[in-house]
């Protein structure tokens, strides 16, 4: 196996794993997706072509002109997506790097692309914030340690075995200066600098201070996915554009009064925004608020479940949460806002992943602190408002189902519209798009043709069905449910779980307080059936892939001092005070046995057993001490001197290269203090082949003893008695070529 081959496929690869770091998170990346591959197929045309014969290369001319071209790219896409200058920054990097695979590497080149591949890494980390990112910087990582090593051998191969002014091409050579190099000894000793790298650097990851509350929002802008369904106006059947995607929305904690972890309600409604304004088949949010802070919450007034939640990048302002909301906050940011118009609740930031923490009521029918009761004028207007033809179709559909019920029994009436829709097998759960009378509304379209949907066209059909019989209402979309991961004991919920479900207005407590009931009027079973056939084969394995998810998430993007304080400083706190105990207890044996062993009433109590044991103990830790002290004093002595010959237990290839260094020395050619063994039988060779009494003939001879003497002291490995032969023949032609040593003469 040709050592350079190794080392220029190990280095195209290392580089594809930076470029798929950059795009890890590309769902709404145009050329996300495709960079990988590109960058993948370039190296390997480079790598048959150019760096096999430069002829292949790219003329200087073209190169530079394909530079200056890459920069009216990075202009054209920067106007295009203002909002992500830094993956401009990294696209433009990436089409510099294609440029250079094509021209003749030198070591300064190599030095280029791997500092270009470390910024796409770097850039990778600070646009992206799923699990995919956190795992190639990880292969990223182990990847460039192992180039790097192979970049040194190669460059101290060509600085002493092929020399040659300027900026030469790091080619291939004529012959591998490295044969056998790939054995179990090399690999192995890769493996623990690897290790040894990794695990520094995680350690220092670990203990270096860190702020209060840090969120990701530090990293700069990131790339940010549209959430459909999110929107001020959604049309009916938009929100199936994300029930078929996998990708997820926020990571989720869950912890109780006492903020240790607990686990989530069965399916939690995950609240977001308020619709209330219909026509047409599109509903609209209020075009008014009346934004309130939450107050601080006090502990004891009421049993809470806490979420903490990482949401991923997204450009809508809606936070989610288990309604009803007692507080949300987010750190040292800007708090969020509670609408108390609708109770949804809104972040300050509308792009970017945001890091905040809900307090919720375990009670999903209390009351929400802080929304408004509707006016008399709101009901009317927009809570009760239908279109007339809507409210005469559906109205015929929904007396027989509460024509029983007292009018004033508004629960009993809402729920027998929810059971109709989600109990009576009349209507199914499908995610496929159609209509059946284009003439007629959706909604109506669908309860008296199609009878068949997802879970939009059930909460409207429920929600414009309350408003004909006189029940306000308004539509809520949000999210249902999510995958629980027993790893991390978190959940990680996404776009696949996007859901529609319908709150009303039922009325005002005593103390004057807004009554809003939720209804889910979607068939359950059919909903989590369509929910797990969506993302085939990979959903098999979300449970690892979660657990990368949080680990990356929550303790590399979201490392704060609190989770330091619990991961690091706790542990290392309560070991330190139980081992504190430890010797305190050990202290208090130690010096009740030393006075018990050492008390003696007068000198005449000395002659017993227990003066014997006692004396026996003094001289030992006295003998103890001066045997330490002597070793210490050699060791001293020893470093002091300086290393010493290597003796009798040195190896032939060790000998023949003292030898080596004596017959040189003859000749004043000495190995400086700074000079390596190869510099100093490179040297010798430029100072045998400038002879013009033969010494050309032995000129390599000291270069190929240094390299048996290499393979002895650092490869560790034994010379077979043919290179002995071959080495003692050639340090007596040297010997020869040379003349008569200094005695002799």
């Amino acid at each position: 196996m040709n050592s350079y081959l190794v080392y220029r496929a190990s280095f195209y690869l290392m580089m594809t794993v930076a470029t798929t770091a950059l795009g890890a998170e590309s769902s709404d990346d145009r050329l996300g997706w495709m960079l990988p591959p590109l960058v993948a197929a370039a190296g390997v045309v480079a790598f048959l072509t150019v760096d096999r014969n430069p002829a292949w290369a790219l003329p200087n001319g073209l190169a530079t002109l394909l530079g200056i071209g890459s920069l009216g790219l990075l202009y054209l896409e920067y106007n295009m997506d203002d909002s992500q200058a830094v993956r401009c920054l990294g696209h433009w990097l990436v089409s510099l790097q294609l440029i250079k695979y094509f021209l003749p590497k030198s070591s300064e080149d190599d030095w280029v692309l791997f500092l270009v591949g470390l910024m796409q890494a770097l850039i990778g980390a600070v646009i992206n914030v799923g699990d995919q990112v956190g795992i190639w910087l990880f292969v990223w990582a182990v990847l460039a340690v192992w180039v790097l090593g192979q970049f040194f051998l190669q460059r101290e191969a060509r600085r002493f075995l092929a020399p040659s002014p300027g900026r030469s091409p790091l080619a291939a050579l004529p012959e591998d200066p490295y044969r056998s190099l790939f054995d179990w000894a090399y690999f192995s000793a890769t493996a623990r600098v690897l290790a040894l790298t990794l695990g520094l650097g995680f350690f220092f990851f670990l203990v270096l201070p860190r702020q209060q509350g840090v969120t990701r929002s530090r990293f700069g802008n990131t790339t940010t996915k549209h959430l459909t369904g999110f929107d001020e106006e959604v049309a009916l059947g938009q929100l199936g554009e994300i029930l078929e995607n996998d990708t997820a929305v926020m990571t989720v904690e869950f912890l109780d009064n006492d903020r240790a972890p607990t686990r989530p309600p069965a399916e939690p409604l995950w609240r977001g925004v308020t619709l209330t304004n219909y026509e047409k088949g599109r509903w609209r949010r209020q075009n008014y608020r009346s934004m309130r802070t939450f107050p601080t919450y006090r502990t004891g007034r009421r049993t809470v479940i806490r979420q903490v939640v990482k949401l991923e990048a997204n450009d809508s302002p809606t936070l989610f949460g288990l309604r009803p909301f007692v507080e949300v906050t987010a750190g040292n940011r800007l708090q969020p806002n509670l609408n108390a118009i609708d109770g949804t609740v809104f972040r300050a930031e509308p792009r970017g992943p945001y890091d905040y923490e809900v307090i919720s009521d375990v009670d999903p029918a209390a009351v929400q602190l802080g929304e408004e009761s509707p006016s008399e004028e709101r009901i009317r207007d927009v809570l009760l408002a239908i279109p007339d033809d809507v409210a005469v179709a559906l109205k015929k559909v929904v007396d027989p189902i509460v024509g029983g019920l007292p009018v004033a029994d508004v629960p009993a009436r809402a729920r027998a519209i929810e059971s109709y829709f989600r109990d009576s097998g009349t209507f199914a759960y499908t995610l496929e798009m159609g209509s059946v009378d284009d003439a007629i509304d959706p909604v109506v379209d669908f309860v008296l043709n199609r009878r068949e949907g997802h879970c939009e066209y059930f909460g409207s059909a429920m929600a414009l069905m309350l408003r004909s019989v006189g029940i306000p209402s308004r539509m809520v979309n949000g999210f249902k449910g999510g995958d629980w991961n027993d790893f991390t004991q978190s959940m990680t919920v996404r776009q696949k779980h996007a859901h529609t479900w319908v709150e009303a207005y039922i009325g005002r407590n005593e103390q004057g307080q807004p009554i809003w009931l939720t209804f889910d009027p979607t068939p359950g079973n059919e909903r989590d059936r369509s929910v797990a056939q969506v993302g085939g084969l990979a959903s098999s394995f979300r449970g690892f892939t979660d657990l990368f998810r949080y680990i990356w998430v929550f303790y590399i993007l979201g490392y704060d001092s609190t989770r330091q304080t619990k991961l690091v400083y706790s542990p290392v706190k309560l070991l330190a005070q139980q081992i504190n105990v430890g010797y305190a207890i050990i202290w208090k044996w130690a010096s009740e046995t030393f006075y018990t062993l050492f008390q003696f009433r007068n000198l005449q109590s000395l002659i017993s057993f227990k003066g014997f044991v006692v004396s026996f103990l003094i001289l030992s830790i006295v003998a103890a001490l001066v045997q330490a002290a002597i070793w210490l004093v050699k060791r001293l002595l020893a470093w002091w001197r300086g290393p010493s010959g290597d003796g009798l237990g040195a190896t032939a290839g060790v000998l023949f290269y003292r030898r080596l260094a004596h017959l040189l020395a003859e000749y004043d050619l000495k190995r400086a203090p700074a000079e390596t063994q190869g510099e100093f039988a490179h040297r010798a060779f430029r100072f045998l082949n400038g002879r013009g009494d033969g010494g050309q003939e032995v000129a390599a001879l000291p270069e190929r003893v240094v390299e048996a003497f290499y393979q002895v002291r650092f490869g560790d490995r034994d010379l077979s008695p043919e290179t002995l032969d071959e080495l003692e023949r050639s340090l007596d032609l040297l010997e020869a070529r040379l003349g008569e040593p200094a005695a002799a003469r």
